[in-house]
C-alpha cells in the first residue's frame, strides 16, 4: 500500500512538473515573442510575420505579389538576406523556427525601408553568436560598438550594406543604419508604443502561416509622406481611425487574402459608433458606376440609436451648440423641423464614391423616398428637372457624421431610393448617365471575380480600384515616387485593386482584406471592363 501511494505520488508530481515546465516554455516563448514586438520602432504602419520554416517558403514559391507590392529592388535585396542567413547551413540554426517580422518605415520624404526582427531563445543566441565568426570567414564583414552594443556591417557584391546587431535575445538587421539603430533605443524603451493594448500575445495568432499587423493612423502619416500635398485628405479615413489589425492570411495564389480582427483604440471615434450596430448587406456595391475609383460605404442596423451615438460624438468634439443652432435656424426659415423629420427617412446605408475623375459623390439609401422628396424640396433650390442645390450647410454632416463632411451644401439628385449628393453638378450628370445606362462595375467580368472572395455583409466597405484611381493617385504621390510607382521595379500595374471590410463583433471589428491581381485575359470579356479607362488618363 505504501508503494502504491509513494507511486501515484511521485506521478502526481511528475505531472506537474511536466505542466508546470510546458507552461513556462510556452510563457518564455510569449515573453521572448513580445519583446521582439516591442523593439520595432512605433512609427511602424505595417507589419509582415511568418515563422521561419521550410513549410512556408514551399508555400509561397511561386507567389509573385510581394515582389509586386514591394519592388524587385527590395525584392532581390531580401532574396540575398535568405540566401545569407536561412538558407546558408552556418547560421540557419541560429534562426530555425524563429518568428520573423518585417516592419515597414519611412525613412525620409518619399523613402521607406523594412526591419527585419527575430526573438531569439537562449540557445539561439548563443548559435547566432558562433554563426557570425563563421560567416565572416566566407563575407566581408565588419564590426563596430556603440553604447556597449556590437553592430555588424555585411556588404554584397553590388555595395549594398546590411547592418544587423544583437540585442536582449534579439536579432535586428536593416538597410538602413538608421533603422537598426532606432530599434535599439526602442527596446529599451518598455512602453509599448505599436500596439497599444494590454498584450500583443492577446491579438497574435500564432499558429497562423503568416499575420499582417496594421496601425492605421501611422499608415495615414507613411502614405501621407509619399505625397506631394501637404495635408492629403485622401488619407483623412486613415487617420481619423485609431485602430490596430491584427490579420492571419489565407493562402491564394494571385492575390493576398487577410482576416483577422481590428480593435480600436479609442472608443470615442467615428468608426467606434458602428461597434453598437450589427452587420448587414450592403447594397450600394450595386450602383458604384463603371468609372469608380473607390468607394467607402457605411451600414447601420439602428438608425435611432446611430443618431444618439453621433449626437454625443459631436458633444465630445463641442460641436453640438453649432449643430443645433444651424438645425434651428433651418426649421425657422423654412417652417420644417428638420432634426425630427430628417433622420425618420434616413435608411441603413450611405457613402461615397470617387470617380476617375477625382470627383466625389455621397450616396444615402432612403426608407420613403416621397418624404424624402418633399423635405428637401422646402430646403433647397432646383436647377433642372433632376437637380437641385441645398439652402443651407452641413445638414448631411450632422445627421450621418464624417463621410458627408466634403459635403457642406452640396447639389443633389433623388434616383428610386437613393439620394446623390455631389460638390460638383458635371460627377452628378455623369453619375446619372451611367445608372441610365446600368453602367455599373458590379456587372464587368473582373469585378465579378474580385467580389467573389468578399462578402457582402458587414459595417464598413472601402475599395480602391487601381486603374481607374490612375489619376487620382497620381495627383496625390509626388512626381519622383509617382514615377517609381509606375516604373518596371513595381508590378503595381498588375494589381486589379484591393478591398478592406470591417463587422462590427461586440467590442471589435472582424475584419477581411483582399487584394488580388488582374485576372487573365483569356479568363474575362476585355470588352467589359473598365481598364478600357487606361487609354483616357495616360
Amino acid at each position: 500500500m505504501r508503494k502504491i501511494i509513494i507511486t501515484i505520488s511521485l506521478l502526481i508530481i511528475a505531472a506537474f512538473a511536466t505542466a508546470w515546465l510546458y507552461f513556462n516554455n510556452i510563457s518564455s516563448s510569449e515573453s521572448t515573442t513580445e519583446k521582439a514586438f516591442n523593439t520595432i520602432p512605433a512609427d511602424a504602419s505595417l507589419i509582415f510575420e511568418y515563422k521561419n520554416e521550410t513549410s512556408f517558403y514551399d508555400i509561397f514559391k511561386d507567389f509573385t505579389l510581394f515582389e509586386a507590392v514591394l519592388g524587385q529592388n527590395i525584392s532581390k535585396h531580401l532574396t540575398a538576406l535568405k540566401n545569407t542567413f536561412i538558407d546558408n547551413t552556418s547560421f540557419n540554426d541560429a534562426l530555425s523556427t524563429s518568428e520573423l517580422y518585417f516592419s515597414v518605415h519611412q525613412t525620409d520624404k518619399n523613402q521607406a525601408d523594412v526591419l527585419i526582427i527575430a526573438p531569439l531563445n537562449n540557445k539561439q543566441l548563443e548559435s547566432s553568436q558562433e554563426s557570425i565568426q563563421n560567416l565572416k570567414q566566407k563575407f566581408k564583414i565588419e564590426e563596430k560598438v556603440l553604447n556597449k552594443t556590437t553592430s555588424y556591417t555585411l556588404t554584397f557584391n553590388n555595395q549594398s550594406k546590411f547592418y544587423f546587431t544583437l540585442a536582449k535575445n534579439v536579432w535586428i538587421g536593416s538597410f538602413n543604419e538608421n533603422l537598426v539603430q532606432k530599434a535599439l533605443l526602442e527596446s529599451s524603451n518598455k512602453k509599448q508604443k505599436f500596439f497599444k493594448g494590454e498584450s500583443f500575445s492577446s491579438v497574435r495568432n500564432k499558429n497562423a502561416i503568416a499575420n499582417l499587423y496594421i496601425n492605421y493612423p501611422n499608415l495615414a502619416s507613411f502614405l501621407a509622406g509619399f505625397s506631394k500635398k501637404d495635408k492629403p485628405a485622401e488619407t483623412e479615413n486613415l487617420k481619423t481611425f485609431p485602430a490596430f489589425s491584427s490579420l492571419n492570411i489565407n493562402y491564394q495564389k494571385n492575390a493576398f487574402m487577410f482576416s483577422g480582427i481590428t480593435e480600436l483604440e479609442q472608443k470615442g471615434s467615428y468608426p467606434a459608433l458602428f461597434l453598437n450596430q450589427q452587420s448587414g448587406k450592403c447594397t450600394l456595391l450595386d450602383l458604384v458606376p463603371f468609372d469608380a475609383a473607390s468607394y467607402l460605404f457605411y451600414f447601420v442596423s439602428n438608425q435611432q440609436t446611430f443618431q444618439k451615438d453621433l449626437n454625443a460624438l459631436f458633444e465630445k468634439r463641442k460641436e453640438r451648440n453649432k449643430k443645433n443652432s444651424q438645425l434651428q435656424n433651418i426649421s425657422q426659415r423654412h417652417s420644417i423641423n428638420i432634426e425630427k423629420e430628417f433622420p425618420l427617412v434616413l435608411g441603413k446605408e450611405f457613402g461615397s464614391i470617387q470617380v476617375a475623375s477625382g470627383n466625389k459623390i455621397g450616396i444615402i439609401k432612403t426608407n420613403n423616398t416621397g418624404r424624402l422628396s418633399f423635405i428637401l424640396s422646402t430646403i433647397s433650390t432646383p436647377i433642372n428637372s433632376k437637380i437641385s442645390r441645398f439652402d443651407d450647410s452641413d445638414i448631411l454632416y450632422y445627421h450621418l457624421g464624417d463621410p458627408f463632411k466634403g459635403f457642406r451644401r452640396p447639389y443633389y439628385a433623388i434616383i428610386e431610393n437613393h439620394l446623390l449628393v455631389s460638390n460638383s453638378m458635371q460627377a452628378l450628370h455623369g453619375f446619372l448617365q451611367n445608372y441610365e445606362e446600368q453602367n455599373f462595375l458590379s456587372r464587368t467580368d473582373r469585378n465579378l471575380q474580385f467580389q467573389q472572395y468578399l462578402s457582402n455583409q458587414g459595417n464598413i466597405f472601402y475599395f480602391l480600384h487601381n486603374s481607374n484611381a490612375k489619376a487620382v493617385i497620381k495627383s496625390y504621390l509626388s512626381s519622383k515616387v509617382n514615377q517609381q510607382f509606375k516604373s518596371d521595379d513595381f508590378g503595381w500595374k498588375n494589381i486589379y485593386g484591393i478591398s478592406v471590410q470591417f463587422s462590427a463583433d461586440k467590442d471589435k471589428f472582424f475584419t477581411n482584406l483582399y487584394m488580388s491581381k488582374v485576372p487573365e485575359l483569356e479568363d474575362t470579356n476585355t470588352q467589359a471592363d473598365s481598364l478600357l479607362l487606361d487609354s483616357l488618363l495616360k
